[in-house]
């Protein structure tokens, strides 16, 4: 008997979107196969998933999100056009966590998605580079965005060498 952890109940919908992930981790650290994900749209259950990849193809899971297919069993489900929101419930330690999809896709009813990992580490894409004119400091996921004076310029089109007596920043 598999019981389903407090919150991760659902009613099923006709409306429905795979999330597939190669990868479920906390803080960097794969998920034991007894524990859970669940998709929610804001605080309703609209999905859930044991993740045994045992039992999954070549050990890669999913779990069904689902939509609201105007039954009445299904109100405050996802939409097309939401972003579902995830969390990892984690059995040994009996804890709920807030997860992050390394890549975000908005409902719509019979899509997959092929998403590389659902992390308890909220990732945000940008400039991880020091050196770039448009480094994000917030940034935890390089998006290759990094955009880089040109030679012998700073970030805000200033000469930073010499001029020469042609008046060419660099030259000869």
């Amino acid at each position: 008997t598999v019981c389903v952890p407090i919150g991760f109940n659902y009613c099923q919908s006709t409306q429905q979107a795979g999330y597939i992930f190669y990868d479920v981790n906390i803080d960097g650290n794969s998920i034991e196969n007894d524990d859970w994900v669940g998709v929610f749209n804001g605080d309703v259950c609209v999905g859930a998933q044991q993740w045994d990849i045992t039992q999954c193809n070549s050990g890669i899971c999913s779990v069904v999100a689902l939509g609201d297919d105007n039954s009445g069993f299904t109100d405050g489900f996802l939409q097309s056009g939401d972003y579902p929101n995830f969390k990892i419930y984690d059995l040994s330690d009996d804890m709920y966590l807030d997860a992050y999809p390394s890549s975000n896709h908005p409902f719509e009813p019979f899509e997959f998605y092929t998403i590389d990992y659902l992390s308890t580490i909220e990732t945000v894409p940008g400039c991880t580079d020091e050196d770039a004119c448009n480094y994000n400091p917030s940034a935890t996921v390089n998006d290759e965005s990094c955009e880089y004076p040109e030679d012998n310029y700073n970030c805000e089109g200033e000469c930073v060498v010499d001029v020469d007596c042609q008046g060419v920043c660099g030259g000869d």
